[in-house]
């Protein structure tokens, strides 16, 4: 198995096209063949089939697909941390983060960070759920979410940081604006960022004593932004950690239900690789980040109280 074979699975699988791929990589499609060709007869695998609109991968192709992301980002952080070492400047940082954190904390960790390194740039995706591909296959150096997925756990480092409550979300003006009681948002539309396993107990046996075939009471959307921004202009309702909602951004845009049905914790953890240690740049983003939540979470600012009132340290010290 050679690095050059492992760069034409990445690359076939990305685009779908022996020729896209060989256009990418600056090869001919002649040699982007071969090699997979010897990377097939070296494991005595079919790792492709063509088809008459490309080319995908196979159920073996796609195993090793992981595999071969991983070692590649590995290789090219190796030579990023080199030329690092030796320039002390440059570098990108790929990171996943859970929408309360990145409303309420990350903006003043990144003006922290970008006046430390300003030579770094930063890769922020929106992370939801449980499950973390992109950290597995090493497209991100580190996430911030929640606890992973069952069968995870052998690949990933897992270090909690945040317990909070949940709160369920209106528009204000909502004709259940004033509910005391979660019976009182029966016949209501659900707009979930959440699968309905991660979603609070309440709200789900609420929808489940809804249940019927001719009117769906439950959807989703992959984003939490976009499920509050359909929440404000609807009569759906949704769910959201507490500390997102007190965030500047939000509070006096929604309405948070005054009641305490919703007994669901949630947990934001920071999510590694096992067995990779941050190094360079990555490690000195979470370094600031510590030591701005540390300055946040007693911050005299009133808004910047009522997020992290919002919130319980996971472990003795955060940081």
């Amino acid at each position: 198995m050679k690095l050059h074979q492992l760069e034409c699975l990445v690359a076939v699988a990305d685009h779908g096209s022996v020729r896209t791929a060989a256009n990418r990589l600056g090869r001919s499609p002649t040699a982007i063949s071969k090699a997979m060709r010897e990377l097939e007869q070296s494991m005595d695998v079919v790792l492709m089939e063509r088809r008459p609109d490309g080319v995908s991968l196979t159920p073996a192709g796609t195993a090793l697909l992981s595999h071969a992301r991983l070692i590649l980002g590995q290789l090219r952080r190796a030579s990023e941390d080199a030329v690092l070492a030796s320039a002390k400047q440059g570098g990108t940082i790929r990171m996943a983060v859970t929408p309360w954190l990145m409303h309420g904390v990350i903006p003043a960790v990144v003006r922290a960070f970008r006046q430390l390194r300003p030579d770094v740039q930063i890769d922020i995706a929106e992370h939801l759920g449980g499950d973390y591909p992109a950290m597995r296959n090493g497209q991100l150096d580190f996430a911030f979410g929640p606890n992973p997925d069952v069968g995870q756990e052998r690949a990933l480092e897992v270090r909690p940081i945040y317990t909070y409550s949940f709160a369920v979300v209106c528009r204000p003006g909502h004709p259940a604006e004033n509910a005391r009681a979660i019976s009182e948002l029966a016949g209501y539309d659900w707009l979930l960022s959440r699968s309905i396993e991660r979603t609070a107990h309440a709200i789900r046996a609420l929808l489940e004593d809804q249940r019927d075939g001719a009117m769906q009471r439950c959807h989703f959307a992959r984003s939490v932004n976009a499920a509050l921004a359909i929440v404000r202009s609807t009569d759906m309702l949704t769910a959201v950690p507490w500390p997102l909602i007190e965030t500047p951004d939000m509070r006096d845009r929604f309405v948070a239900l005054d009641f305490d049905a919703i007994t669901d914790e949630g947990t934001t953890c920071l999510i590694t690789r096992r067995y990779e240690p941050l190094q360079g740049a990555a490690l000195a983003f979470l370094e600031t980040f510590w030591r701005v939540a540390r300055e946040l979470a007693s911050s005299p600012d009133g808004p910047t109280r009522r997020i992290f009132s919002m919130v319980e340290p996971a472990s003795e010290r955060v940081g």
